[in-house]
C-alpha cells in the first residue's frame, strides 16, 4: 500500500514541463472566468474552444507547434477547477 501512494505521489513528475505549464493555464483561465459566476458548462466550452483555437493559430500561423496533447491538457486543468462545481450540482 505504502509503494502505491509513492507511486501516486510522484506521478505528477513523470508529466513533462510544457503539459504541466498547460494545465496551469487551464486552471488560470477557467478560475477567472468562474470568478464571472458563469455556469460552468459554459466555462469549461469556452475554455475548450480557447485552447483549440491557440493551437489553430500556431498551425496557421506557423508561430509554434500545433499539439492535441497540450489543449487536452489546458481542458483538464479547467476539469479540475469545474469538478467541485458539478460535484455540488449534482448533489
Amino acid at each position: 500500500m505504502l509503494d502505491f501512494i509513492n507511486k501516486l505521489i510522484r506521478f505528477p513528475s513523470k508529466i513533462p514541463c510544457d503539459k504541466r505549464i498547460h494545465t496551469l493555464g487551464g486552471v488560470f483561465i477557467t478560475s477567472i472566468l468562474m470568478s464571472f459566476n458563469i455556469h460552468w458548462f459554459i466555462v469549461l466550452l469556452i475554455v475548450t474552444f480557447i485552447a483549440w483555437f491557440i493551437e489553430f493559430y500556431q498551425l496557421a500561423t506557423k508561430t509554434g507547434h500545433y499539439d492535441n496533447i497540450d489543449a487536452i491538457f489546458v481542458v483538464i486543468g479547467s476539469i479540475l477547477v469545474v469538478l467541485p462545481f458539478v460535484i455540488k450540482e449534482i448533489l
